[in-house]
Formats: structure tokens, sequence, C-alpha cells
């Protein structure tokens, strides 16, 4: 069904992020959103209040923001959100006459969500709190953040709210096919309640840079070659795993700068920063913090090779957003990442932890500059051909035309 021929019905998504974009889930709800209203349909978003929002325009007329207060407490400010968000939905449900609500998984409680709702209900899992808690296992648990700490601890607890809300949604979309069988076999969902839509990227917001010798000199990095990752700071990223690989690539190319992207909490950024300096490599490793989603294409236009050496994944946007700039990608060979990596390919899959591994393919690209253009150009073709936002946007129409009769 092409999205022109569906029905347009009135969707209300429920999201703790949104803009500004500084995550998975926030990016997924802009960008799906956005397409789907240029489609005719209307959006309502339920959302965390935010000052910075004020400064981003909403993409669509046909998109209507409702903000909820939050507390500024960790975990208590959270199921303060959701609960008002129950309320908050149940109310716009019945004034706008809601056909589908659509939610985010790992993020969503059940609770969020009332019992009592005319509406159909459509969950994406990007994530499960059971892959999130099995790749924190790897870190000490002194070492982890206060979020990450919460994952761990309570793991069942957030579990079970995410097996009520699978057991009561209509239909789940998987952003992979590894997502859905992680679904079938750890959750015991019917399959045929599970589709795989995987996440989209604006490849005419990310793409090759038309002079990257001048990007380069613009940022800084000048006759430097650039090895770049752009996600949250968190465990289950593997950024330990990079800057332990650091030395060993210096030892053999010097120019090299290690660029990181990415919000932090709770300190973790100091503890890369701090570990980085106990490797000697602080000169050659760069924190640059959150960068907002407007000015990430120039970062990676800049940069040469993408890392991801992440312990769990489900289809992350980073990866679409590096291969459609072009970049050949070394990443781990976990979630959805095989699925648009092809190993020797557009890029490099290696095993999470695999230090040496990571090292020897990030050096290949370093040394063979032609290959790596190769790799980049493919990967790029790929997420043309695949990835874009307006094949998602069709393909969840499907859904919420199946589900909402």
């Amino acid at each position: 069904m092409r999205g022109e021929e569906a029905k347009l019905v009135k969707v209300c998504f429920l999201t703790p992020e949104y803009l500004p974009l500084i995550g998975g889930t926030g990016s997924y709800v802009y960008y799906l959103t956005k397409s789907l209203a240029c489609f005719g349909n209307r959006i309502y978003i339920i959302t965390k209040n935010n000052r910075e929002r004020v400064k981003h325009e909403l993409p669509n007329e046909r998109i209507k923001v409702l903000q909820i207060e939050t507390l500024k407490i960790p975990l208590l400010g959270s199921i303060f959100f959701y609960m008002n968000s129950s309320k908050k939905l149940a109310e716009i449900s019945k004034k706008f006459l809601i056909d589908v609500v659509h939610v985010n998984l790992p993020l969503v409680p059940s609770f969020a969500v009332p019992k009592a709702l005319d509406a159909a209900l459509v969950v994406t899992v990007h994530t499960t709190w059971r892959g999130e808690g099995e790749a924190l296992k790897y870190e000490p648990f002194f070492r982890l953040n206060k979020n990450e700490k919460i994952v761990r601890s309570f793991n069942s607890f957030l579990r079970f709210f995410e097996l009520n809300l699978l057991e009561r949604s209509d239909k789940i979309i998987a952003v992979s096919t590894h997502t859905k069988r992680e679904l079938l076999e750890s959750y015991n969902v019917s399959a045929s309640k599970v589709c795989v839509i995987y996440n989209g990227v604006d490849a005419g917001k990310f793409k090759p840079a038309n002079e990257k010798d001048r990007v380069k000199r613009e940022m800084g990095f000048n006759s430097d070659k650039v090895v770049l990752y752009v996600g949250r700071l968190y465990s289950r990223k593997g950024l330990l795993t990079l800057l332990r690989a650091a030395p060993i690539i210096l030892q053999k190319f010097r120019k090299v700068k290690f660029v990181i992207s990415g919000k932090s909490f709770h300190g973790e950024e100091e503890k890369l920063k701090t570990l980085a300096s106990r490797l000697g490599v602080e000169k050659n490793v760069l924190f640059y913090g959150y960068i907002p989603d407007e000015k990430l294409p120039k970062l990676y236009q800049a940069a040469d090779i993408f890392v991801l050496p992440s312990i769990y994944e489900g289809m992350p946007f980073t990866l679409l957003e590096a291969s459609a700039s072009g970049l050949p990608v070394v990443a781990t060979r976990v979630g959805g990442i095989p699925e648009v990596v092809s190993d020797g390919e557009n890029g490099f899959l290696i095993s999470p932890l695999d230090i040496k591994g990571l090292a020897e393919r990030i050096l290949y690209l370093l040394e063979n500059p032609s290959r790596a253009h190769e790799m980049g150009l493919l990967g790029r073709r790929i997420v043309e051909e695949k990835f874009s936002w307006q094949r998602v946007a069709e393909r969840v129409m499907e859904v919420y035309n199946e589900v909402s009769g």
C-alpha cells in the first residue's frame, strides 16, 4: 500500500524525548511524525516540558505538541511525567477522537497508557530492558552511572511494565530483525503481532562533503584523520574498547584524532577522560559533548571513519547517519547492525570488547583511504535504497490502517 492510498488517521505519540533531539527515540518521533504529517495525518505529541524546545519550529502545522511538567528528580521525575501523561492521553483521546496511540519501548511503562483506551495501541521497540540489563553486566557496578545502576538493579521491575505494554499492544514494530527475534525468544509475544520496520535517515540532510579538506579545516582538524563516535556516553556503547584501542592505532598512525560526541550522564565523560589520560592518549581524544542535530551533518562530513563499538544495540540512528554521510563504518556484530553493515563491503564488523580487532580494522581504513572511500560510497547507496523516512512512514501507515480498521 502506498502512503497516498492509505486512510488518514489521528495519531497520538507519547514520548519523553522530542525536540531538541538528544537520543534515538526523540529522533524517531521527530522524523516519523514529520513524514506522517506530510501525508495528511493529524499528529499529537505528549512530551516533557522543555524550555529549549521554543527554539525549534514544528515541522508541520498538522503536528500539535502537548507538554507535561516534570520534576528534576531521578526516577521519581519520570514516574511523575508518565502518571500525568496517562491523564493527558485519556483526555485528548476523547476530545480529538484519536485512532492510534503510538509509544516507544523501552522508555514508556505500561501505566503511562490508560487501560480504558478507545484507540488502537502501536508499540515500537528500539531495545529491550532485558538487553539493556545484560549489556551492563560487563561493567563493575560501582563504575555505572545512576541511570545504569537503576536499570541493572530494577531490571525485573522494568521488564514487568515492558511486558505488560507488549501484551496490551495491537501491533508491535521491531526496528530490526534481531529485535523481533529477541521479542519472540525472550518475551514470548505472538509472531503475528510483530513486524519489522527499520529506522530511517534523512539522506538530504546527512550527505558526503563536497570538499572534505575544507570542512576539516573549518572544524580545526586540518590534515589529521578523524575517527568519529556519535551517541550517548553509556557503558553499553563500548567506548572503553575504543579508548583502549587508541594506543595501538597511534603506535602506527600518529596523525589521527578520536572524536567522541554525545550527551554525558552523571560524570561519564570525566571517567572516559581519566582513562584516556591513564592510557596516554588524551591529546588525541577530543570530547565534543552534545552537538545539536542541525550541526551534526558537518561533524560527520569532517570525519574519515565512523566507529560504533557497542555491546548492545537495536537499529542505531548514528550508524545510518554516518553511512548516509559516506563514511566507512567499524562496528560490532550486535543487534541490527549486521542488517546495515556487510563485513568487508561498506564497513567492518567485530565482536564486542575486541580491542585488537577494532584497532586493526581502523588501521586498515586509515592506511587504505581509497578502499575506505569505496566502502563509504556503498554505505551511502544502501541507506538511500533501504532507509528513507518516506518508506518508513508508508509502512507505519499500513500498520495504522490495519489496527484502526
